[in-house]
């Protein structure tokens, strides 16, 4: 079993959006490449899946002029792209109600961190979770996932 850690440029436009794309494109062009056996893609994507919503209201005041600046309104498409690509979300076929909020840990109000594996190795995905207890705000700006995959 292979795992690549992910970590998406970050900063919430249209812009850095479409370079999330290029970066995730690229990342499973190699893997297409490279890779022979099951493999799960976790970490930062930096972006919100379909669906779901940015609050600018929530945004830090320093962030919201790129918001601005890249026309006002994000097309959120990285995470489809993974899906688009016969990859699952992990965390989503285990918890389909759960927001999932990872960032930040002082106010989770965004779901930025996921768990990708091919499409035909989904059962390999016993459980993948947000870790809430109280030692994960301090280890990082986000909170974790815990997945367990069968190998």
């Amino acid at each position: 079993m292979t795992v690549v850690g992910v970590h998406l440029s970050a900063v919430h436009s249209a812009w850095t959006e479409r370079r999330r794309g290029l970066e995730l494109r690229a990342l499973l062009q190699t893997l297409r490449r490279r890779e022979r056996g099951f493999h799960a893609l976790v970490g930062d994507f930096n972006t919100l899946a379909p669906g779901e919503k940015l609050d600018m209201g929530k945004l830090p005041a320093r962030l919201r002029p790129f918001v601005w600046l890249s026309g006002g309104r994000i097309r959120w498409r990285t995470i489809q792209a993974a899906l688009d690509a016969g990859y699952i979300d992990g965390f989503r076929q285990h918890q389909a109600t759960d927001p999932g909020y990872t960032f930040p840990t002082w106010d989770p109000h965004l779901r930025l961190d996921y768990l990708f594996v091919p499409a035909a190795g989904a059962s390999r995905v016993a459980s993948c979770e947000v870790v809430t207890h109280a030692a994960a705000p301090v280890a990082s700006d986000h909170l974790p996932l815990l997945a367990v995959l069968d190998a």
